[in-house]
């Protein structure tokens, strides 16, 4: 069995980007990147090491600790740990650490598919192309906001970005610093806006969603850019 490069990779490019934040965001972030994607991570990976040691489970769901007295004596902590993570956690690369040892080829016959540069590119443009399309097509002014933050954050850092909508605020800090200052102005108006809309004060109107829009695409693109 194998773990497709996007899986792990994922998890592996939010986690780089995580140095431009302060340790109280991130430590958000981390939570959120472990609960999210770091349990589909687990939950696919678990899955398979399930049926190659035997550990009988019924239904579409391992109860994960269900599998750990399965698993050979040196993999048990690296196992246990990951569960602890997804669960209470708020550390990425410890996660990534014991992700990498529990499938280490000493335990398992599962692959998982290494990221390299190349691949690193592939994943990082992927993504970039499936925002730009949803950029396009959302409209709800709380997602487009995300949306528009997702991009020019990779566009900055070349790395993904994974947030609860709490945190936004926070990575627009780290964005603007890198934009012109009429950029940012208009940035500050348009995040204003769609706090409005979410306090349910005003709606945003579809016109200033397209300024969001047409703000971000520049930035992507380096327009205007200084």
């Amino acid at each position: 069995a194998v773990v497709s490069t996007q899986s792990t990779g994922t998890v592996i490019l939010c986690e780089k980007g995580l140095k431009v934040f302060e340790d109280s965001v991130k430590s958000q972030i981390e939570k959120h990147i472990l609960k999210t994607i770091g349990t589909d991570l687990i939950r696919a990976t678990f899955s398979i090491l399930a049926e190659e040691y035997e550990c009988p489970y019924s239904g579409d769901t391992l109860k994960l600790d269900s599998l750990i007295p399965y698993l050979p004596k040196g993999a048990k902590p690296h196992g246990t740990s990951l569960i602890t993570s997804i669960t209470s956690g708020s550390d990425v690369a410890e996660f990534l650490e014991n992700y990498s040892a529990l499938t280490d080829p000493q335990f398992t016959q599962l692959l998982v598919r290494k990221l390299d540069k190349k691949k690193e590119r592939n994943l990082v443009f992927a993504k970039k192309q499936a925002l730009l399309e949803s950029l396009k097509l959302e409209e709800k002014a709380g997602e487009l906001l995300n949306i528009a933050t997702s991009l020019m954050f990779l566009k900055q850092q070349s790395c993904l970005l994974h947030i609860p909508g709490r945190c936004i605020s926070s990575v627009l800090k780290v964005v603007s610093a890198g934009l012109s200052e009429e950029q940012q102005h208009l940035l500050e108006g348009l995040q204003a806006d769609v706090v409005a809309e979410l306090r349910g004060e005003a709606e945003m109107s579809v016109e200033r969603k397209q300024a969001l829009r047409g703000l971000v695409t520049d930035i992507v693109f380096g327009k205007h850019d200084e």
